[in-house]
């Protein structure tokens, strides 16, 4: 009964077929329809995704913010990171093949993730070299098109034909 009550909340059916439906299962009793929980199961799904989105993001942020502020010892914060990293990838792809709704997040964090490391690694070993930067970046963004285009994920496509473009700017502008 309480799908039948999210139906009629977001007009998904007409009110009166609605109104049926509660009434048949319900059987005429009134009472059993106030007694109904106005949550129905996808509600419920749709909350416990949000929370798995923004636990999933809290981590990603706190691992992207430790890389860059804790200068104790970078290869800690780096291998922690990676890890993170392939763990993010692992999931999206076994959610991918699950047909799950979180798996083109877990590929989003998963590629920021991997931007973040590139540049860690940059700016603690060749900072100096900035030929090195846009290697990373070219690579960075040809993985943003390959992952589109086999995943079938246009947003990933349009980011790395946009971070070509952007570097090519850069590279003409500076000559």
């Amino acid at each position: 009964m309480s799908e039948i009550i999210y139906w009629k909340q977001n007009k998904l059916l007409p009110e009166h077929y609605c109104d049926f439906l509660i009434s048949l299962y319900a059987q005429g009793e009134e009472e059993n329809i106030e007694r109904v929980v106005p949550q129905s199961v996808i509600a419920l799904e749709k909350n416990k995704l949000k929370r798995t989105l923004i636990v999933l993001s809290i981590i990603a942020l706190l691992a992207s913010i430790s890389m860059f502020i804790v200068s104790i010892d970078p290869i800690i914060t780096l291998g922690l990171t990676s890890i993170l990293f392939f763990l993010y990838l692992f999931y999206a792809v076994r959610s991918t093949i699950k047909k799950r709704q979180i798996a083109p997040f877990l590929y989003i964090l998963s590629a920021l993730l991997l931007l973040l490391i590139s540049m860690k690694l940059w700016s603690t070993y060749f900072n100096e070299n900035s030929v090195f930067l846009i290697i990373i970046l070219i690579l960075n963004c040809f993985v943003w098109l390959i992952g589109g285009k086999y995943l079938k994920l246009t947003y990933f496509m349009i980011s790395g034909v946009a971070g070509l473009l952007v570097i090519i700017g850069f590279i003409i502008s500076m000559m």
